[in-house]
Order: C-alpha cells, then structure tokens, then sequence
C-alpha cells in the first residue's frame, strides 16, 4: 500500500530529494546525450560498425528510394533504428548529416511543423504518437519526394491502411549476426573454439539482435563471462531463500551488506521465509563493502529469468516489496528505481501500470521514485522514447497529480535526451498554476535541465 497522495508541490529544497535526483541525473549525462539533432556521417557508421542487413532489406532500400518517406513497423530492439540508419545511408543526399526528430512529433508537425531542407535525411525513431491516416503519411511522401528528401519512421504495433509508405522490419539470421560481429571486433583468433561455439549457440537462442550484440561484445573484452551462467543457476532449481536473495539484489544492487541484508529479512518476511544465511554463490559478491552482483550484466539477467520462469507467488510479493523501497531511504530508492527502469526491458506493460502508475501519484518520495525510473530508462536508447511517451501522457493534465512527477523526470534524465520537449513541456507546466507549476519552476530554476552535449 501506498501513502495518501501529497496535494501541492514536491519540495525540491528538501536535500535528500534533490540528491537523489542529482544523482540519477549525472548518471544519464555520463552515458547519454541528446536523442535528438543532427547525426554526424562518421558516428553513423560507428553504429552501423557491425551491421548485418535483414532479409527485407533489399525491398525497403527500394521502397524509400522510391517513396521517400518509410514507416520501419515492427518489435523493440529489432534493429529497427540502425535500419533506419542504414537505409538511409544508401539514399542519394546532399548533405551525409541525419537530422533525429523527436519521437513526440505528431503526424501535423511532420507535415507542415518541420522545415525539411532539400536533399537531407531524417531519422524519427519509436514514434510514440503515430498516425495511421494514409492521407497524412501520403501528402508527407509527397512533400519529402518534392525536396529530394528522405525519412525513415520506426514504430510498433502492427501494419495499417498506409501500406504504400509501411514496411514489416524483421530481424537478421542471429548465428550470421553473432559472426559478424566478432569478426568486426577482431577477436575471433584470440578465443578458444569452444568458446566461441558455445556463445554462438547461446545466440540462436536469444530474443533480440540486440541481445546477440551484447553477449558478443563481452566476449571480445575478455572481462566477463560470455556464457548464460545465470540462466545455469536457475537451471539448477536453486532453493526458494536464494532466489528472493539474487531477487532482493536486482532492486538493491551495490548497497551496504547491511542494508542489502535489511530489505532481503524483508522480503523474506512477506514471502514467509525467514532465516535467511549471508548473501553468497555463484552470482552475489561483496566488494568494497558492497554487496552487489559478480558482473554487472548478471543484474539484468537475473530479472529478465525471474520474469520468465516464476509466476504470482514470487511476483506477488515481491512486487508489494518493491512498491515500499522509496520509503526506506533515498539510497534504496536510487537503487529500487534503476532496478524498475532494467526490468522494463522483460515487461515495459507491467512496469508502467505496477510500479510508475502507482509510484507517480504516490508520496512525495514515491514520485521522486517514479521520475528516478522515467531517468534511468533515458540511458537506454530503446527505453528512452517510452519513457518521454509516460512523462508527456502525465503532463497532459496539469491538475493531475502525476504532472508533478512529469516535472521531476522532464528536468532530469529526459531533459538530457530530448532537450527540446523537456523545455517546451517544464515551460508550459509552468504557465498553467498549480502543483505542477511549482514544480516545474523548480526543475527549471535549479537547472535540473541538462545543457546538451557538444
């Protein structure tokens, strides 16, 4: 249960608040910079570097040439941006820049709001208010083919009436993927064969293009297990006590020993196994007086099993245990929060009506809580336009109390990945009165807004 929600505003000269919203801010400006703007030639291709074109390739360089305009339609983390990317990257231009549009825009600002330049292209990624209206998609066609100009729209959800400018993405063969990219990174002659065969057949196995990237990147640094082990671990049916430990972990991960051994005797308690023994095995270990995991992927590995292997009678309490950690400390909080923001990668739905709908009509630290989410989902590019999509849905309503929380987070993590929207919505926040207009004057005030990279 959560406490009665606050009315008014969000002290944010309250230290212990603004800290924690500091520290999450600093984070995502040491990872991240805008999502939005001009995409230099020489970093494309250092994205592109490896890049293993899909089946459907062919066809969409065809059909962008053709139309000028295409909408990539398909999951996250299918390599629907890099396509994009790709694409075009094969289009005739007069100028290589890529100018990334905002997630944010509306299908009238595509049209008559953004002031195309001839022989340019733009790049709009995870489009979280698309259109479906042909008309609107075809006269944009139309307009950009008139200029020389080329955009490539991603989006999910599934084909609509405007086939003439969609295009079902799919996915490259994983083995061919996983090749590539050791090949890329030079390291192939360097590793055991059968190390390499065995991370291979992890590859096949794993859901996304960008999964595969990842455990091939490991591999070639050397520092970190290229194998699943922590999907070995749970193969091995590990008794209930040291699940809810590496459980407690993924949501407290590199705090004390003896705040981590605090909130596990909790979640203990409500899981009605008590007794615990002192956190150890294959995947917790201390270090520097922190108790955290062995390599620092295990952490989101370990929610994406827990997710998939384990039903209500672990998520039932484990969820009421999560929904406390804002009120046990900013610390745990921070850690709670960046816990959320990597389990949204498994179950984005889950998140957002479990935890940051709760959360971001919550208490005062409840809310701070749900911003601190909304940040840290910032640091993932394939996270980020979601949560600007959350942030802007709460800021709608100005009188809604969860547009105190949009504030918190347009101030942070989201104001150093889409400068722009963040501005315009703290700004219009700001003008409306009420509870979020003092909030919003706090974020703007305290330049919680990040100066974007150069």
């Amino acid at each position: 249960m959560t406490e009665t929600p606050e009315p008014g505003e969000i002290d944010l000269d309250n230290i212990t608040l603004t800290g924690s919203l500091r520290t999450v801010g600093d984070h995502v400006r040491t990872v991240a910079g805008p999502a939005t703007g001009d995409l230099s030639r020489r970093r494309a291709d250092a994205l592109l570097s490896p890049y293993l074109e899909p089946g459907c390739f062919p066809e969409a360089v065809r059909r962008l040439t053709t139309r000028h305009l295409l909408v990539l339609v398909g999951e996250e983390e299918t390599g629907r941006r890099l396509g994009g990317l790709a694409l075009l990257s094969r289009m005739s231009l007069a100028e290589s820049t890529i100018t990334v549009l905002s997630p944010a825009a509306r299908a009238g600002e595509l049209l008559c709001g953004i002031d195309y330049e001839p022989g340019r292209a733009y790049l709009l990624h995870d489009w979280i208010t698309p259109s479906t209206d042909r008309t609107e998609l075809v006269n944009l066609a139309r307009k950009l083919a008139e200029l020389g100009s080329y955009l490539v729209v991603t989006r999910g959800g599934e084909l609509s009436q405007a086939v003439e400018v969609e295009q079902r993405w799919a996915v490259p063969d994983r083995g061919e993927l996983f090749d590539l990219c050791l090949s890329s990174f030079d390291r192939r002659a360097g590793l055991g064969g059968d190390e390499v065969s065995g991370a291979r057949d992890l590859a096949l196995t794993l859901a996304t293009p960008a999964e595969v990237v990842r455990l091939a990147t490991r591999l070639t640094r050397g520092d970190e297990p290229a194998g699943d082990e922590v999907a070995a671990w749970f193969d091995t049916k590990p008794p209930v006590r040291d699940v809810l430990a590496v459980a407690a972990l993924a949501f407290t991960h590199r705090l004390t020993g003896t705040v981590y051994e605090r909130q596990l005797a909790r979640l203990e308690k409500l899981c009605e196994e008590q007794g615990h023994r002192p956190a150890s095995g294959p995947l917790i270990g201390v270090e520097g007086g922190l108790t955290g995991f062995r390599a620092a992927h295990q952490r989101g590995r370990v929610l994406g099993e827990l997710v998939t292997r384990y039903g209500f009678w672990l998520w039932q309490p484990l969820r009421a245990w999560v929904l406390s950690l804002p009120g046990q400390g900013a610390a745990v909080q921070v850690r709670a929060a960046e816990g959320v923001a990597l389990l949204a990668r498994h179950s984005p739905k889950e998140v957002r009506q479990e935890f940051l709908e709760v959360w971001g009509q919550g208490s005062a630290a409840e809310r701070v809580a749900a911003a601190n989410v909304l940040s840290y989902m910032c640091a993932d590019d394939t996270l980020a336009p979601g949560a600007l999509g959350v942030a802007l849905h709460w800021a709608a309503d100005p009188a809604d109390i969860r547009a105190t929380t949009a504030a918190l987070a347009l101030g942070g993590g989201l104001s150093v990945r889409y400068p722009a929207d963040s501005d315009r919505q703290l700004r219009r926040l700001e003008s409306a009165g009420g509870p979020a207009a003092a909030v919003a004057r706090q974020s703007l005030a305290q330049s919680f807004t990040a100066v974007p990279h150069g």
